[in-house]
């Protein structure tokens, strides 16, 4: 059993092995360098990751400024949802922000997996669950709370993204800028 299956068979008790056995064999192993792209902004979104280790952060770029919308960690999901499931261009790229090693499904193998298990099917539905729960929680973040909030926000609930994120992706996450997370960091400290 990959890594992988491992995770989902823990996260979905009782799958049966014919399931596993499927997203044993859909799924591939590769591993990445930091500063690989997996998708570029404007493309089509062709495969979803798995990550076993490493970071990956999702962003786009406007008026030449980058605009980090997500960040990736060892037992998550990346991909441009958006993109993946509608077929439309991504709004966003996904990069390495360390050496990793992903496990990669193709739209096409994702899509076909589907069709001899009718427990693949509840395997999407629970990441899909989650992933819903985690953006509306973002969203809630970020509409809601004030700079200062935010920040103490992640100390409590993501203290590995200030371990691991440098300050730019991390003000550009929460929505503010450097100046402002440095004068934030200095008040609480």
């Amino acid at each position: 059993m990959n890594e992988i299956t491992k995770y989902i068979s823990l996260s979905i008790p009782g799958l049966d092995k014919q399931t596993l056995d499927i997203l044993e064999k859909s799924f591939v192993k590769k591993r990445k360098k930091k500063g690989d792209l997996l998708l570029n902004q404007g493309d089509l979104c062709k495969n979803l990751y798995f990550i076993s280790d490493g970071i990956c952060r999702s962003f786009s770029v406007k008026d030449d400024k980058e605009i980090t919308t997500w960040f990736g960690f060892k037992n998550s999901f990346i991909t441009s949802f958006t993109s993946f499931f509608s077929k439309e261009p991504s709004y966003e790229s996904i990069e390495m922000l360390s050496d990793g090693v992903l496990y990669q499904i193709s739209s096409h193998k994702f899509f076909n997996a589907r069709i001899p298990s009718v427990q693949i099917e509840q395997v999407i539905n629970h990441f899909n669950l989650l992933y819903t729960i985690q953006l509306e929680k973002r969203l809630f973040l970020i509409q809601t709370y004030s700079a200062t909030e935010k920040y103490k926000q992640i100390i409590t609930e993501e203290p590995h993204l200030i371990q691991h994120i440098s300050n730019k992706q991390l003000a550009s996450y929460l929505g503010i800028t450097r100046e402002t997370l440095s004068r934030i960091r200095s008040s609480i400290n």
